[in-house]
């Protein structure tokens, strides 16, 4: 009896002390939170999260330099999320939009694409990469980019710099395999629009303006018209005496 009470009490002890090891453990595992002093929170930002991001194979620094874009190419956007917040949050997704820098006028949103989730806990930076598509008129534009996160159990959408992009269309070379392609589709549309027009309208204008081609006279009149042109062409006072005689001779021989 004694025996099982000195047991019982040894086991209870043992398990304090595992339970205490095991919680000083715990706590020399966990990091200390870290919180930014300086940080005001406002309205317009109530929450510590820092947002920078730079475009890709554009840009090396954050800035807010004009950027050239050609139509039809997709740009990468860089974003580094940092968290100053104690507590954990969920990066989801990002989007945004295209909007006039004189009148703020909504001109094209960018689609918004599914990200992670990725887990952002304090002081921990995320990058992440989001790919926009540019297929807009030519124009300058304002790109306001949007990231969605989950915090402290709610959806919540942080926006990140302005960046000024110019917008061009790319320049076609003549020697542009497409071009020519097109241009020989166009110069054989229009020559089979122009045959069919002078088939149709043309040839019967023209027959009818142009004079008539000698080809076209009949074969005894050319040889009566040759004949005349042959004899009239010759002046019988030019030839001798003994001609003429030799040709009345032989003409009255024919008759």
């Amino acid at each position: 009896m004694k025996f099982s009470r000195i047991a019982l009490a040894i086991t209870s002890v043992l398990s304090y002390a595992a339970t205490v090891v095991g919680s000083d453990d715990a706590q020399a595992d966990q990091k200390p939170i870290q919180v930014d002093s300086d940080f005001q929170p406002t309205k317009e930002k109530p929450f510590n999260f820092r947002i920078e991001y730079i475009v890709k194979g554009k840009q090396v620094t954050a800035t807010s330099e004009i950027i050239e874009v050609l139509n039809g190419d997709t740009i990468a956007l860089q974003y580094q999320f940092l968290n100053n917040e104690e507590e954990d949050c969920s990066i989801i997704g990002v989007g945004g939009k295209l909007i006039s820098p004189v009148t703020g006028e909504l001109k094209a949103n960018i689609t918004a694409n599914q990200i992670g989730p990725l887990e952002a806990s304090n002081n921990q930076t995320v990058t992440f990469i989001q790919n926009v598509g540019v297929d807009v008129p030519p124009d300058t534009y304002l790109l306001v980019p949007a990231v969605y996160i989950v915090f402290q159990k709610k959806f919540m959408v942080l926006g990140a710099r302005n960046q000024l992009i110019q917008v061009e269309d790319p320049k076609i070379s003549f020697f542009n395999p497409k071009l020519i392609l097109s241009e020989l589709a166009l110069g054989a549309s229009l020559i089979g629009i122009i045959y069919i027009v002078y088939a149709m309208f043309g040839k019967k204008y023209l027959k009818g303006i142009l004079p008539a081609s000698r080809n076209s006279i009949p074969a005894n009149e050319k040889s009566k018209s040759s004949a005349k042109s042959t004899s009239s062409s010759v002046d019988s006072e030019w030839l001798p005496q003994t001609h003429l005689k030799v040709a009345a001779r032989k003409s009255r021989k024919i008759k």
